[in-house]
């Protein structure tokens, strides 16, 4: 069955104080597959990068969240954050987990501890924008 998966996104915005605030959103009836990809260093040595591959269908259940662009989920207030959601590989930081997760990212509970206790998770690191077409409207988001 295709898009039986379920992702969670979790985005970093910067508040008007400059502090930080992680915004999680659920989103069902995607594909992803994890995978490793293998590379051979200046050195010579094998790297091995685990890589989270996610494909979202624009139809895709958000949780009445919208997409939005990067750059303008940066300018959102903190109360418009709650209705938005982005892909956004420019900051290194947001990030997707495999499946639904209901980690809260709060002082106590930091991104970094999330990456540590879900394997099957990674930073945003490319989005490709396929929603422009007539048929089978996507994002493509591969996480490292």
């Amino acid at each position: 069955m295709m898009n039986d998966k379920t992702i969670t996104v979790y985005n970093a915005h910067k508040n008007a104080d400059k502090t930080e605030i992680w915004n999680r959103t659920v989103i069902r009836g995607c594909e992803y597959k994890y995978s490793a990809d293998k590379t051979v260093s200046g050195s010579g040595s094998i790297v091995f990068t685990q890589l989270l591959t996610a494909v979202v269908p624009m139809e895709a259940d958000t949780g009445r969240k919208r997409y939005i662009d990067a750059l303008s989920y940066e300018k959102l207030s903190d109360d418009e954050t709650e209705k938005y959601f982005t892909f956004n590989p420019r900051n290194n930081h947001d990030m997707i987990v495999a499946g639904e997760c209901d980690k809260e990212i709060t002082k106590d509970y930091s991104i970094t501890d999330l990456r540590k206790e879900f394997q099957k998770s990674g930073t945003i690191a490319s989005l490709a924008d396929n929603t422009e077409g007539t048929l089978l409207k996507h994002w493509k988001v591969v996480c490292k």
